[in-house]
């Protein structure tokens, strides 16, 4: 159950490896209708409101309007519409998957029988898938990768693969939040694959990324418990990869991910594409509207999900937070407070 005791209201106006989840769990058919929109110019009517649009990266945010929308718990409420395009330039990314046994690229969360956890896409963790008996390695040391291009050469129901899916910078991807957080009667756990919030580019933040043996059935053929062929998505050095439909998104709060990183003794990666935080940097918003941090130093007083009320450089009168942690992988807020809107968002 939530404790309320740890959230302090905030004063406001008014206030997919198919990890593209659309809150698909939920056919409701959403009710959103345009109200009102906001502009560069942030008049005092929005200048207490928790997400402000110059907070976002405005290279990739294509709109920010307010509109009315159903929540998950079917109230209506006002909610930001944010629409960013994908893949935004300023995010490096990769490396992904290794070309051989011999290389050293991204990261995986690997649940098969031998050294299941964290893992480095090596040498040490395709000799452990090859021990468990999938086939992901050819003989001349050439790795199995399907980039979902559909020119996979081998057999894709004999032969296993490292997932690398391929950009589509022509997608967008609209994000409904909730304009003042409402709270739940119990905390929404999160779970795997499903949307936790968003980057302050518009980058999709999602919890645990699928699994290989247990994971979806586009990732284990549908042969779960006898499954002869396992398809593991990699994630890069700073917990992010493509979907199979084109844009990029995040497994992991990528600010303290060497931090993580260090906390599981993994040390053949590191990374280099985004700055890691020496104070605390707000990293983005999770889907009930309350901000994401990244601290140098995880603070005391956490709740249950991860979250705290203190001032901020971005709230100087304090805000309630969720901070990534430092030494759990993935980083990502375990559990929300507040209540969502139906169909979070959506990808075109």
């Amino acid at each position: 159950m939530l404790k309320k005791m740890f959230v302090i209201p905030i004063v406001c106006a008014s206030f997919i490896f198919s990890c593209s989840t659309n809150n698909s769990s939920d056919s409701t058919t959403d009710t959103t209708t345009t109200t009102t929109t906001d502009d560069d110019s942030d008049t005092s009517d929005t200048t207490e409101y928790i997400i402000q649009e110059s907070l976002l990266n405005s290279a990739s945010l294509i709109s920010f309007d307010i509109v009315s929308s159903q929540l998950e718990d079917g109230t209506t409420a006002d909610c930001y519409q944010l629409v960013f395009s994908s893949n935004p330039d300023n995010v490096e990314k990769g490396p992904f998957c290794p070309e051989t046994d011999e290389d050293i690229a991204g990261m995986s969360f690997y649940d098969g029988e031998t050294n299941p956890g964290l893992r480095v896409w090596e040498k040490a963790l395709l000799d452990d898938i090859e021990n468990d008996g999938y086939d992901i390695v050819d003989d001349d040391g050439t790795v199995h990768v399907d980039d979902f291009s559909g020119s996979t050469s081998n057999d894709p129901d004999t032969y296993s693969y490292c997932l690398d899916g391929q950009d589509d910078d022509s997608l967008e991807i609209t994000f409904l939040i909730p304009v003042t957080p409402v709270l739940a009667d119990e905390v929404n756990e999160i779970e795997e694959i499903e949307l936790v919030g968003l980057s302050v580019d518009g980058i999709p933040i999602n919890g645990n990324p699928p699994s290989a043996i247990n994971g979806p059935a586009m990732f284990n053929n549908g042969n779960s418990g006898t499954v002869t062929v396992v398809n593991i998505p990699s994630l890069d050095p700073c917990g992010g990869h493509n979907d199979p439909s084109g844009y990029y998104h995040w497994h992991m709060i990528p600010e303290v991910v060497n931090q993580v990183l260090e906390a599981n003794s993994i040390d053949q990666i590191a990374c280099t594409n985004i700055t890691q935080t020496t104070d605390k940097v707000l990293s983005g918003f999770a889907k009930d509207g309350y901000p994401i941090y990244a601290y140098a130093a995880e603070p005391d007083g956490l709740d249950e999900c991860g979250g705290i009320e203190a001032v901020t450089d971005e709230y100087p009168d304090g805000v309630y937070h969720y901070v990534a942690s430092t030494t759990s992988a993935p980083n990502v807020p375990k559990c929300l407070v507040g209540v969502a809107a139906r169909n979070a968002y959506v990808v075109n």
